[in-house]
């Protein structure tokens, strides 16, 4: 892999990530393909919303036993068909959002406080050396070896090391020994990785705290990965502050990833803080629950007042839904009315808007980096004031 730094407006930044599959622009956007495919698509319809970038689940894929499989037929690129670069994280979130975050009762982006704690068990068993999930009545094991085996066995062109995601509201002491774990973890997935022509990426974490972010940013860069991911989930006002900590000691030549973070008002503020890729389910998973993005903002179709708005979705867009002439009034009752075919198809063509939809913005982000104007990035700001 080969990334080159195009332009810089501020910390703000443009590139170029080459991969065996194709360019990746930066910033550039993932769309979460858990499986393979992004949900509600098929494979031509996958290649129809021309994705730059998607990251598949090493979890999910590994616990619904089709890792072998897919190495079989060489790939998840030739399994399904995809001819876009491709990501696949560790696993690591999982530890997560299995474990404590069901604990916690909290998400990756959140507004809670310490206080809010629940004590229960976690589900998850987090060892010195590896995790053991329960999922589906079934015992399952990862740890940086297997996640690594798993990743490459998959042939994804950028692969994650193994890591602890750990909760927001979960304190200094727990993640500092965390972070012990996680940069051990991290020397040893640089071990197990054998496989040629992946990039491994390092994963800087170090929950909310300046110090903890700074050391595990400046310990992940002095070790030879090809890039970084930000992990680690955040309260949500502090996301710029955890990011400006996170790159501190990233070598400025190696792209960086902030990992499920997709809410357009964090993905200005990721961007403006030199963040090259992002990943998040928002685009797809809610356009499947009828949420649609717009200049207008972001339009939940399931309520009453779109049920006689005469509006198409987004005006000036050439997605499919919008190309079809379909009203707000009409999408919604697709969505909402008796007849499951039109329900899908809805959904299906929401995909299609919403990623088209992000697609957009990214395009509209690297182009007012590129000019190398504060002007243009400040009117890029009131386009999408409605988001931020």
């Amino acid at each position: 892999m080969f990334f080159q730094i195009k332009n810089k407006l501020g910390r703000a930044r443009t590139g170029v990530i080459k991969t065996k599959h194709g360019e990746i622009l930066t910033p550039g956007f993932a769309f979460v393909a858990t499986h393979g495919t992004i949900k509600s698509l098929n494979k031509k319809e996958h290649s129809l919303a021309s994705p730059e970038l998607t990251i598949s689940n090493t979890f999910h894929l590994f616990v619904s036993g089709k890792v072998k499989e897919i190495k079989k037929a060489g790939g998840l690129h030739k399994r399904f068909g995809l001819e876009n670069p491709i990501m696949t994280d560790s696993g690591g979130f999982q530890v997560f959002s299995l474990g404590w975050g069901k604990v916690h009762k909290i998400g990756k982006v959140n507004s809670l406080s310490a206080s809010s704690v629940s004590i229960k068990k976690n589900p998850v068993k987090i060892g010195r050396d590896g995790v053991v999930f329960t999922y589906d009545e079934k015992k399952y094991e990862l740890d940086p070896k297997s996640s690594i085996k798993i990743q490459e066995d998959l042939g994804a062109d950028i692969i994650f090391a193994f890591d602890e995601c750990t909760s927001p509201l979960h304190s200094y002491d727990y993640n500092k020994k965390s972070l012990q774990k996680t940069h051990r973890w991290a020397q040893e997935c640089l071990t197990a990785k054998k496989k040629k022509g992946q990039a491994l990426y390092g994963i800087v974490q170090g929950g909310i705290f300046e110090d903890l972010r700074k050391e595990s940013s400046l310990f992940l860069g002095r070790l030879p990965f090809d890039g970084f991911g930000i992990g680690g989930s955040f309260g949500e006002k502090q996301m710029g502050e955890v990011i400006g900590w996170s790159l501190s000691g990233l070598p400025e030549g190696k792209p960086r990833h902030l990992l499920g973070i997709g809410a357009i008002k964090d993905i200005f503020i990721g961007a403006e803080n030199g963040i090259d890729t992002f990943d998040c389910v928002i685009p797809t998973r809610e356009a499947r629950h009828g949420a649609l993005y717009s200049k207008d903002g972001r339009l939940d179709i399931q309520r009453g007042v779109f049920a006689k708005d005469n509006k198409g979705i987004d005006r000036g867009c050439k997605c499919e839904l919008c190309a079809s002439g379909l009203k707000r009034k009409d999408v919604k009752q697709m969505f909402y009315g008796q007849n499951r075919e039109k329900k899908f198809e809805a959904q299906r063509m929401a995909t299609m808007h919403n990623i088209y939809f992000y697609k957009t913005l990214f395009d509209k982000i690297r182009h007012a980096v590129n000019s190398s104007k504060l002007s243009n990035w400040k009117k890029l700001k009131k386009e999408y004031k409605s988001f931020l």
